[in-house]
């Protein structure tokens, strides 16, 4: 029998709504879609997801129910009733009467907002830009809204330097490009009586591959298909060189450090002069900065992610999975890293994180309960620089510490990964515990195969320097590993 793959629910102008699943993955074996709605206008579609999912046998058997009584009929008339009446009533309220644009009801429905003034088309190289800026903060809930940030700047860059006036239409080319980068290189900057370039190789190096993006997006829309391509990654005559930003010195805190730092966090003595409500704040940003190093080094935007989910409750609340955030859009599944509950990290839980709960976000407070991805970002930014500011304070005012160190949540990462090396922990170990390498369930499956919990366990537990036997034998191990087989035969030799 053939399933029934379509409801029919929305007639409105030239716009035709069907209730669908969205089968569009590339997950194997998957038994159940999200239900979506498809707008199609003019022959240009989108799917809208609104929650739930089901097999296409129930979606179809859901369809094509007409006895009141069954279940599938009454599921059916849920959606005709809860469902569908908000998309029909924006679209019978969205621009007057008029016919409707793809464009114009792709962002009423996507913003939930009727009333939003769309921009109209405009074919030129900035107006393609622009509309490339408005996806990247729209598309997907907002899911890349931070990197539109990038294209924003270089676009401003490029329209204060040319002139917002210069480009008309696709009336570019190698000249204007080449000008540009020329400008951004001579830019410079006063500072404290000082003169400096207003923009580093990396930010221009930045700002090219973000105009070189929207160039091929041009071309791949059939415009510029007779201008020469302009851009090169390395030095060619007539054509503009990409400068690359010089590589940073990737600094860290070592072990000792941070056990001195865990040690604050237990004892909570902070100075006498500090207002209480100050000390409360910079005590628990210690502890989000804690639980950056001891999750594996992962960032605030995945600490912020981090939920207790199934995974959590079945290992006996010993470790968490959940999915990198920088990573979720390269694949299905993004890249899984397993981090294990050393008790120094339940420590801190037990006291910063929100109680356990199946699907409750371990620490809420970051994103205070915003949904909008652009605010989100917004509020982790934040925490990003209250945690710079608070422990740095910590670093000089509690350990004395040298002014020249500044911590951020960005040195975790590379704490993470330098101190597990430094105590001798093999390199796969380190960069698949920070989702380097894997990329789906079975390649995670592989991954718990080599490394079980007991033994990820015992790995972490050498990020701090709490057991002084323990560490002293980490070090003699790390000083053997480094040796030659003939330094070892002599060593040997000796101990004999």
């Amino acid at each position: 029998m053939k399933l029934t793959k379509s409801l029919p629910v929305i007639k409105e102008r030239n716009c035709n709504a069907s209730l669908v699943l969205d089968t569009r993955t590339n997950r194997k074996n998957v038994s159940e879609y999200p239900l979506a709605i498809r707008f199609t206008v003019d022959r240009k579609f989108f799917y809208h997801q609104v929650g739930g999912s089901y097999s296409e046998k129930r979606f179809s058997d859901i369809c094509t129910a007409t006895k009141s009584s069954s279940e599938n009929y009454k599921e059916q008339k849920m959606w005709r009733e809860e469902i569908v009446p908000k998309y029909k009533d924006m679209l019978v309220n969205l621009n007057k009467g008029t016919p409707f644009t793809y464009e114009m009801v792709r962002v009423a429905v996507t913003t939930g907002n009727a009333n939003i003034e769309v921009a109209k088309e405009d074919n030129s190289f900035i107006g393609i830009w622009q509309e490339y800026i408005y996806h990247l903060q729209n598309d997907d809930n907002g899911k890349r809204y931070s990197t539109s940030d990038s294209y924003i700047s270089a676009l401003n860059s490029f329209q204060k330097f040319l002139g917002k006036d210069a480009i008309k239409g696709f009336g570019i080319s190698v000249t204007e490009i080449q000008k540009w980068k020329d400008a951004m290189c001579n830019a410079v900057v006063v500072k404290n009586g000082k003169t400096k370039r207003e923009l580093s190789d990396a930010t221009i190096g930045l700002y090219l591959r973000s105009c070189r993006t929207i160039w091929n997006l041009c071309r791949s829309q059939g415009y510029l298909l007779d201008v020469p391509y302009p851009f090169s990654n390395k030095k060619e005559k007539n054509l503009v060189v990409i400068p690359r930003g010089k590589v940073k010195k990737k600094v860290y805190l070592k072990r000792e450090q941070f056990t001195e730092l865990y040690n604050v966090f237990i004892n909570k003595k902070y100075p006498e002069t500090w207002k209480k409500g100050y000390a409360e704040r910079a005590h628990y940003s210690l502890g989000l900065f804690l639980v950056q190093y001891l999750c594996n080094g992962f960032n605030m935007a995945d600490a912020a992610r981090l939920q207790y989910n199934d995974y959590y409750f079945q290992t006996g609340r010993r470790a968490f999975l959940f999915n990198r955030k920088k990573t979720a859009d390269r694949s299905a599944n993004g890249s899984e890293v397993v981090i294990p509950i050393i008790e120094p990290l339940q420590v801190i839980l037990d006291e910063i994180a929100a109680p356990p709960t199946l699907g409750g976000y371990v620490f809420p407070q970051i994103f205070k309960g915003e949904t909008s991805e652009k605010e989100r970002r917004k509020l982790t930014s934040q925490e990003n620089s209250n945690i710079k500011d608070r422990v740095t304070k910590i670093c000089h005012d509690v350990l004395g510490w040298d002014e020249a160190i500044q911590p951020s949540g960005t040195w975790c990462r590379h704490s993470f990964a330098t101190n597990l090396r430094n105590a001798g922990v093999e390199k796969t170990y380190i960069d698949e515990s920070m989702g380097h390498s894997r990329n789906s369930n079975d390649m995670t499956n592989v991954y718990l195969d080599t490394y079980p919990i007991e033994m990820q366990m015992e790995y972490n537990s050498k990020l701090l320097v709490l057991d002084k036997e323990s560490a002293e034998r980490d070090e003699l191990m790390t000083r053997l590993s480094k040796l030659s087989n003939q330094e070892l035969a002599q060593l040997l030799a000796k101990v004999m």
